[in-house]
């Protein structure tokens, strides 16, 4: 469910102003599921942006996984 008042462009800059900063990361994966994961978004781009986690692997998220909370972003 998005968060009320909340649109796409928001969550757009949100996650530009996160660029180069360390963040954790929760992910949910549906029925209960969710992952608590380290990382640093590394670039944003129109649809989507991309997050280096400390494994050493890259994820990609749209903004409507934040805009859903979906992928939750914190500042660690």
């Amino acid at each position: 469910m998005r968060e009320i008042g909340q649109d796409l462009q928001t969550a757009k800059e949100r996650v530009a102003g996160l660029i180069g900063v360390p963040v954790l990361i929760k992910i949910n994966s549906g029925r209960g599921k969710s992952e608590l994961r380290r990382g640093e978004v590394v670039a944003t781009f129109p649809a989507v942006f991309t997050v280096a986690l400390d494994t050493g692997e890259q994820k990609t998220f749209s903004y409507a996984d934040v805009h859903t909370r979906a992928c939750i972003l914190l500042r660690a």
